[in-house]
């Protein structure tokens, strides 16, 4: 049995810009006791990251939607009923108010976004939470919703947002690798209940270094960067957040 001592909740494997050298980052990372769930949104890479899940035991899969696809909801449905035995989650799927400004279109997104939250429930599995511009807006969706396991990630709402999420609803939150340069992420940190902190890359997105590419091997820099914030030992901190995505992500078995 594998001994993994992080989970990177949310990334993209499926991503193109992996393709070079996707096995070798996987492998890497499971060298450095890290698990990944990989999250694929969009409709032509749905069974890629099937693929890459089922031929790689440290890596699970959740699938969702894009936001700003919401047109799709019924491919996601359908794909998604169909291999639900192969998901630890669904997501992402959420709401983007920075890319979709229209009002009848946002009626729209949130229409998917309450379909997708209504699977999740019946699949008795998290749902992964995009709230890009629209934070308070997805939580007033999410409270009105029958769902307890939410996983919000990235969140670039108010920190006073997440804190009452956090602490009066039991929703986690995963901070990514770009907190070691965003004074946003740094105040979230502050904010959630330990008990709900998670950690993820978004890989291949938000780099610790903007502009490059991120990758599950960061993880370790999100750890220091949190220990650092909240004047935790890293091991501990450690401790406490794998307790915490082991207590939401029950499908994920070592």
């Amino acid at each position: 049995m594998e001994k993994y001592r992080l989970i990177d909740v949310h990334c993209h494997l499926e991503d193109f810009l992996f393709d070079a050298d996707r096995n070798s980052v996987i492998q890497s990372a499971k060298e450095m006791g890290i698990a990944i769930i990989s999250s694929s949104i969009e409709t032509d890479t749905w069974q890629k990251g099937l693929e890459i899940a089922k031929r790689n035991p440290s890596v699970f899969l959740s699938a969702g939607l894009n936001p700003i696809r919401y047109s799709e909801i019924e491919s996601a449905r359908n794909w998604i009923s169909e291999h639900q035995d192969d998901l630890v989650a669904i997501g992402e799927t959420g709401l983007d108010y920075y890319l979709i400004r229209d009002h009848g279109e946002r009626n729209e997104q949130q229409a998917a976004f309450e379909q997708l939250i209504s699977i999740a429930s019946d699949m008795k599995v998290p749902v992964q939470v995009h709230s890009r511009s629209a934070g308070r807006a997805a939580l007033e969706v999410l409270e009105h919703a029958d769902t307890d396991r939410v996983h919000m990630h990235a969140f670039d709402g108010k920190a006073s947002l997440a804190r009452n999420a956090s602490h009066e609803l039991g929703y986690y939150f995963s901070i990514p690798t770009s907190v070691v340069r965003s004074p946003q992420k740094q105040k979230l940190v502050k904010a959630v209940n330990i008990e709900r902190l998670l950690i993820e890359t978004d890989s291949p997105v938000l780099s610790p270094e903007k502009g490059l590419r991120n990758t599950p091997l960061n993880l370790p820099l999100v750890i220091r960067e949190v220990a650092r914030i909240l004047r935790r030992d890293e091991e501990e901190l450690q401790s406490i957040i794998l307790e915490n995505t082991l207590r939401l992500y029950t499908r994920i078995q070592f």
